[in-house]
């Protein structure tokens, strides 16, 4: 506690404490009355003071008073802070709304401003009160002009960079001048702090242009020199000519200040926003002609004891070699070359004599000249480029200079806004760029590894400072600039050895490696399979020749036996007996035959057709069967394996139509075509109804060997209708020398050729 003669000289000392406070509680208090307990405080506290000095009965009720006027304004100020945030205040000043942070600007709390307009733009205008400058967004800024006096009401928003207005209604009160405007540097305005605020600077005209994609409102652009820096200011479209005629004058602009920002809320660059030519004044005309200036060579330029720096314009002429209108131009006069930076559109073309009137400045690769100001002299033929060695490019000594480099085409990068060609002269590369807007192919006949000559401008890159008693930096880089897809003159076509070509050819006989290594492969697991194969025939052979091959043996001397026996009386009977007989000897050979290795011996001195009618007559000896054989088509050799198969499944098909058929009529045929070999038993015997899936052991074998040389077996048959068994075989190609000269050529024109003629195909069609 304090002591109670003090109590009052402590909140005596709490009323000018109350005097220091921000802006935006002043405001906030202009709009709110005061409260009640505070003028009660300070009521109580005067009469406290009074009673100080009076009795001490009079003190105690004083100081009884005192501490019920402090609870009551306790009380009040909690019922202040609930009201403030039941209800925001209204912000009636530019300045209040400014403070706002960000956080609170995004409350949208309500603001009713009284100001004179400075400038007006298609989406909004700023506005100018006793406080500052503040940007009011309105969807009809047209109605309103500089120099007008308004109400706005609305809501605070936090804006792009700084707290703004959303104007919900805005009403004309009338005419008022400008404000005063303040004085402000470079520095001042350059943190953005001075958004929207009606400022004066002072200066020289360096340049002025035209900004593309902008509004009519802020169409012109003006380049101001101040004394620490340089501010744009930008002008409506009406007031080009005036503006162009002011470049070296010494002017005065009031307007207010606008920020250039990024989507991070980022100031970018403080501008002037100048609603016309009336906020110009001029304090110093410019120079009458301002290519009077002494000219002075390109290559003295910024050397020593040359008289330039960078703070007075020079003039300089050549020839011109590049031009971009409203970007650069490059002049090029006694084999030295310097960059122009200007903003002007003039009809320039390669080699006419240009003067340039500019500020030279510094550039990593040497001065150049800015805001410069062009004047066509002449008119002449184009310069012929220097031929060099991109050894003397890469030197660094010929920058901005037009030359012209021979060497191969290593690689080509196409990308949406530059094409890029890389060159190679000996040991050396140069990277050479052409800048275009257009998708389509600016080289559509250029193939990498030819040999190309490109003229363009030698663009020096600088990497780090320049040494200082050596004529190097850290790194030196340089390349070409083309200037238009003429620039490239093919002087050799690549040589088919590409390096495309010769991985195509390295493919091929990869593939072909490959396929001989399959083929090597497959050929050593079928020579094993046909080892297991004849190891196991040789095992069956000799069972059978211990079995079966012994039985038949037994079965002939048995008949042989009877044979002997048979009187001489029964002459058929006998050669019944012989018939048996040669049946026996027949199936032995066969039995011994089907045993051995590899070649059938009914193979070795016949053809296939021969064979199978020699085993039907064998078959049908003795009876009323007439054998009938036929062969159309051009006959052909035909492999082991084919003609085996054909064979076995002929002598099955013949073995069932005498076994079960009963014919009359047996026909063997065989037709040859180019890719495909039939052959068809036919029989006019009994026939049967085909039921199931004709699972009887021979038909099984029949197919199976079918299915060994991709032959389709074909069983036609009914019942007193015949039977037709016929086996198609694929054979292939015959390897004459027009098919392997034909066949060589399909597989070049579908796997090589059709690649190339593709890919040219695809650099000549516009993307």
């Amino acid at each position: 506690m304090f002591p109670a003669d003090k109590i009052g000289n402590r909140i005596g000392e709490q009323a000018p404490r109350r005097s220091s406070l921000s802006v935006q509680e002043l405001e906030m208090r202009r709009v709110r009355p005061k409260d009640a307990t505070h003028s009660l405080a300070l009521a109580t506290a005067g009469r406290l003071r009074r009673d100080r000095y009076s009795d001490n009965g009079g003190f105690s009720v004083s100081l009884v008073i005192c501490i019920t006027t402090l609870s009551l304004l306790l009380l009040g100020s909690v019922c202040a802070q609930a009201r403030e945030e039941s209800s925001p205040a209204i912000y009636q000043t530019a300045a209040s709304i400014h403070a706002l942070s960000q956080e609170q600007a995004q409350r949208a709390y309500p603001a009713h401003l009284l100001g004179v307009v400075t400038q007006s733009l298609n989406d909004g205008f700023t506005l100018q009160d006793r406080t500052g400058g503040i940007w009011i967004y309105f969807d009809h800024p047209e109605q309103f002009m500089p120099g007008d006096e308004i109400d706005v009401e609305g809501t605070a928003k936090p804006g792009l960079f700084a707290p703004v207005v959303q104007a919900l209604s805005v009403r004309k009160l009338g005419r008022a001048p400008l404000p005063k405007p303040i004085k402000v540097s470079f520095k001042q305005i350059s943190n953005g702090n001075r958004d929207c605020q009606y400022v004066s600077v002072t200066g020289m005209v360096r340049s002025v242009g035209i900004r593309k994609g902008a509004s009519n409102s802020q169409k012109i652009w003006m380049r101001i020199a101040v004394d620490d820096g340089i501010i744009d200011a930008t002008f409506p479209a009406a007031d080009a000519d005036l503006a162009a005629k002011l470049i070296d004058a010494f002017v005065r602009i009031d307007a207010p200040t606008m920020c250039s920002k990024n989507q991070k809320r980022q100031i970018i660059a403080a501008n002037l926003s100048v609603p016309s030519m009336r906020n110009l004044t001029v304090l110093r005309p410019p120079p009458p002609d301002i290519f009077a200036t002494p000219l002075i060579p390109v290559g003295k330029l910024m050397q020593y004891l040359s008289g330039t720096d960078y703070y007075h314009r020079v003039r300089v002429a050549g020839v011109a070699t590049y031009y971009k209108p409203g970007e650069s131009l490059i002049l090029e006069d006694r084999g030295q070359a310097l960059l122009v930076k200007t903003a002007e559109n003039k009809t320039i073309q390669p080699g006419d004599r240009v003067e340039a009137v500019g500020f030279p400045a510094p550039a990593d690769s040497g001065p150049i000249l800015q805001d410069a100001v062009l004047r066509r002299t002449a008119s002449g033929a184009a310069l012929q480029p220097a031929l060099v060695k991109i050894a003397e490019i890469s030197s660094g000594t010929m920058n901005n200079t037009l030359v012209s480099v021979d060497g191969h085409l290593v690689r080509r990068i196409h990308e949406p806004f530059r094409e890029v060609l890389l060159l190679q002269d000996e040991s050396n590369i140069l990277l050479a760029e052409l800048n275009q807007s257009g998708g389509s192919d600016p080289f559509p006949e250029l193939r990498e590894g030819s040999k190309i000559r490109i003229s363009g401008i030698s663009v020096l890159e600088v990497e780090g400072m320049w040494n200082y008693g050596l004529r190097s930096a850290y790194d030196v880089r340089s390349k070409l600039l083309l200037r238009a897809p003429t620039d490239v003159e093919i002087i050799e076509p690549p040589t088919w050895w590409t390096t495309r070509h010769v991985l195509y050819i390295a493919g091929v006989l990869g593939i072909l490696v490959l396929v001989f290594l399959a083929q090597i492969i497959v050929s050593r697991i079928e020579k094993w399979r046909l080892e297991a194969v004849l190891e196991e025939r040789e095992r069956l052979a000799h069972e059978i020749h211990d079995t079966l091959a012994q039985s038949f043996a037994g079965i002939g001397f048995q008949l042989q036996a009877i044979l002997k026996e048979i009187p001489r009386d029964m002459p058929s009977l006998k050669e019944q007996v012989n018939l048996a007989r040669d049946l026996v000897r027949h199936s032995h050979k066969e039995a011994r035959r089907s045993i051995e290795p590899l070649q059938p011996n009914s193979l070795q001195e016949t053809d296939l057709l021969l064979s199978l009618e020699n085993a039907a007559r064998n078959m049908v000896q003795g009876g009323s069967v007439n054998v009938v054989t036929s062969c159309s088509g051009n006959p052909r050799s035909l492999s082991l394996q084919i003609a085996d198969a054909l064979l076995r499944i002929g002598q099955e098909a013949i073995a069932n139509a005498v076994r079960h058929a009963d014919p009359s009529n047996l026909t063997i045929a065989l037709h040859y075509e180019d890719n495909t070999i039939q052959l068809k038993i036919q029989d006019d015997g009994n026939g049967f109804v085909k039921s199931g899936d004709l699972l009887g052991f021979g038909l099984r074998g029949m197919r199976k060997r079918a299915a060994s040389i991709s032959g389709r077996l074909d069983i036609i048959t009914g019942l007193g209708q015949g039977t037709c068994v016929a086996i198609t075989v694929p054979l292939p190609p015959v390897m004459t020398l027009s098919n392997s000269l034909k066949r060589t050529f399909r597989y070049a024109s579908g796997h090589i050729f059709h690649v190339e003629a593709k890919q040219r195909a695809n650099t000549n069609t516009d993307r």
